[in-house]
């Protein structure tokens, strides 16, 4: 007996292994903001595929004097979408974003790529660090000053569960909204939200979230 054709398809071939319904991967668990393993040996192939990167971008920008904006871009672009990932089935699309008209100096750092979101008319000065474990978000038209580090790993606060490389980290969100200012040498911890039009003064450290429009500075960083 012939079987019906609707019953002969056979659905097309995936490149995404079906997610586990119980186990999360550490990278998984990074992602949702859970404790996470950060030396795991796909964490650790991750960064070392991005430093890789990076230091192509900041080679090339470096000895390259002539090379176009647009080379440069496309250098920075393949930071951030991170072609070198596996495609993997997550509820949570892995991938970056780099607006238009980003301006980029090197030497630049960042630990993954596909955690930083950069909108339009974004500068970043020199000597900046954006250690993307968790997302990092930065509105258009927004500044960040030479030697400027962001930082995504949470502060821990109890000193018995330090294991060193063997110890859990958790990832907390950095978002850096639009029309922003942030100085040289400022530090921004993990889970930090800056409001639209804020202005961080050079040297402050900041640890908890700034309103729009408001001038902070200072270790803790405080609006004025």
């Amino acid at each position: 007996m012939a079987l019906p054709a609707a019953a002969l398809q056979v659905p097309p071939p995936s490149h995404c292994a079906p997610e586990p319904s119980i186990h999360k991967t550490e990278k998984q668990k990074m992602l949702d903001g859970e404790p996470f393993m950060p030396y795991n040996i796909q964490l650790v192939n991750e960064r070392t595929q991005c430093m890789a990167a990076v230091y192509s971008f900041n080679k090339i920008s470096n000895t390259v004097v002539k090379m176009v904006r647009s080379e440069r871009e496309q250098c920075l672009k393949r930071i951030v979408e991170a072609g070198w990932i596996q495609p993997a089935c997550t509820k949570r699309p892995v991938g970056g974003h780099l607006g238009v008209s980003v301006h980029v100096a090197t030497p630049f750092h960042c630990d993954y790529g596909y955690n930083i979101s950069i909108s339009d008319n974004v500068i970043i000065g020199p000597n900046c660090q954006l250690l993307d474990s968790g997302r990092i978000s930065i509105g258009k038209n927004t500044t960040i000053g030479v030697g400027a580090t962001i930082t995504t790993l949470e502060i821990p606060t109890d000193t018995r569960i330090l294991k060193g490389s063997k110890g859990a980290k958790v990832a907390k969100e950095v978002y850096i909204g639009e029309n922003v200012y942030v100085g040289n040498g400022c530090i921004i911890e993990a889970g930090v939200r800056i409001g639209n039009g804020a202005i961080i003064r050079p040297g402050s450290v900041v640890v908890r979230d700034i309103p729009p429009n408001c001038i902070a500075f200072g270790n803790p960083a405080n609006c004025t």
